[in-house]
């Protein structure tokens, strides 16, 4: 195909025959296009012509957006990997391996049924160990949620958040733990209190069956409901304070009072194997001759001869 030119100084007649050459010989008659292409422009049959030369040495390739690149032949397709997120390798024959490296890192979210990794699986929430025990080391583990569960066991401390924690039907409220299905709080086992044990004015502590402390009036009070009403303290010795006072059979102002003067020696005071009143020094009427085993009376009389003065006293 010859270059072909028209100068400033040719006639119109030179550029007619020169350009019908041209569209004869150099681009060619279009009524001999093969009929396989459509095109009816030169720049068409050629696009139309290299579409069909890669379609047979080459391909295109296709991202999840219908994004296409055209890999032409002897071109290169190049596949990637991101670091921490997908390895490629190439390997013969003619042989792509995609994979995960060992360490994959996901800048966004992953979503999947199931993730498992050795022994433990997520599903749907739910986070189980084919071993029966999922352990968080050292590490705290914080919710702003409710916790449902069987059996927990801590070899810590257990910290929750917020005002009311309920284990069971057990419910810790601040400072206060009660039963959320009956109006009792059973402990199987021994209490050790090292503080003081505080017992609302208005309530009742009842031992068994037999006794119970009020302290809904203003006098405390343990009243035993066994046998006559018997309340045994089993001490030896049972130490008080200087002073026993004793009610009576009605509460009021009036008070028997039975003190011990303060002792600078041991002493013992024994009450005999018998029934009857206590005498006092400053008792009278009780001296008769019935608290001796034998007695002898002493009658004093006056000049006049009347008795005046009668003493009693143990004959031996």
């Amino acid at each position: 195909m010859a270059v072909r030119n028209i100068a400033v100084t040719d006639t119109i007649e030179k550029f007619r025959t020169e350009f019908n050459d041209m569209a004869l010989n150099d681009f060619g008659d279009i009524a001999t296009l093969d009929s396989s292409l459509t095109a009816t422009t030169l720049v068409g049959a050629m696009n139309e012509t290299l579409s069909v030369a890669t379609n047979t040495a080459g391909f295109r390739i296709e991202d999840s957006s219908s994004s296409q690149q055209l890999i032409g032949g002897g071109e290169i397709l190049r596949i990637l990997g991101t670091s921490n997120e997908i390895e490629a390798v190439v390997s013969a024959t003619d042989t792509l391996t995609i994979g995960l490296p060992n360490a994959v890192s996901i800048t966004t979210s992953i979503t999947s049924p199931t993730v498992s990794t050795g022994n433990m699986s997520l599903t749907n929430g739910s986070i189980t160990d084919s071993s029966g025990q999922i352990s968080f080391g050292d590490e705290n583990l914080v919710t702003t949620g409710t916790i449902n569960s069987g059996a927990i066991t801590s070899s810590g401390n257990l910290t929750a958040s917020g005002t009311t924690h309920t284990l069971g039907t057990v419910e810790i409220s601040g400072n206060t733990i009660r039963s959320t299905d009956s109006t009792s709080l059973s402990i199987n086992d021994s209490v050790a209190i090292t503080g003081n044990l505080s017992v609302p004015s208005t309530n009742e502590i009842t031992f068994g069956s037999l006794l119970k402390i009020d302290t809904q009036s203003s006098l405390p009070t343990i009243t035993s409901t066994g046998a006559n009403n018997v309340l045994l303290i089993d001490a030896v010795p049972l130490l008080l304070d200087n002073t026993i006072r004793f009610e009576g059979s009605s509460i009021d102002t009036n008070d028997t009072t039975l003190t011990a003067t303060n002792p600078t020696a041991d002493r013992t005071i024994s009450l005999p194997d018998l029934s009857g009143n206590v005498v006092l020094d400053t008792s009278t009427g009780y001296a008769t001759s019935t608290i001796f085993s034998t007695s002898a009376t002493l009658i004093i009389y006056n000049s006049s001869g009347t008795p005046v003065k009668t003493i009693v006293g143990s004959s031996t």
